[in-house]
């Protein structure tokens, strides 16, 4: 299952970036309940987090690796990886793009994969449509967070 969702938002890239930070993230996906920092590397890269996640009444907890990090003035991006259950890894990549002084554009991309092949079968009973819906939410949270 793969996706690529952009939204633009009216706010400077440093503010948005500001929420993906970890101690912010759960402003943007209040699923998260906690998330803890296991390991912190001096250029971010590296870095693992215990992410504690509450879905349909369920607590699931993942270890979650920063794979990727850049902070330009113009262009921001975080790219994480890591697996839910020991049955689906996941990657996820936001990329920011300064448009305007107050507009920047959010590329929300990623992929999750069945680990083994009861993980695959498990995905195959996913709704896509729900899991885009979940996506397009998650995204207009974050564009509604900085609506005039």
């Amino acid at each position: 299952m793969k996706w690529h969702k952009t939204v633009t938002i009216s706010a400077p890239i440093d503010e948005v970036f500001h929420l993906f930070n970890v101690e912010h993230f759960n402003k943007v996906k209040p699923e998260l309940k906690r998330i803890e920092v296991i390991r912190k590397t001096p250029d971010k890269v590296g870095s693992t987090y215990k992410v504690t996640h509450e879905e349909h009444g369920k607590t699931i907890q993942y270890v979650v690796t920063l794979d990727s990090y850049e902070d330009e003035a113009d262009y921001k991006l975080l790219r994480f990886s890591y697996t839910i259950s020991n049955f689906f890894q996941k990657s996820a990549q936001y990329k920011l793009i300064k448009k305007q002084q107050r507009e920047t554009e959010l590329i929300y991309s990623g992929e999750m994969r069945g680990k083994y092949f009861l993980g695959n079968i498990i995905l195959k009973m996913l709704s896509k449509s729900q899991h885009d819906q979940t996506i397009e939410t998650f995204l207009l949270r974050i564009k509604n967070l900085y609506k005039d």
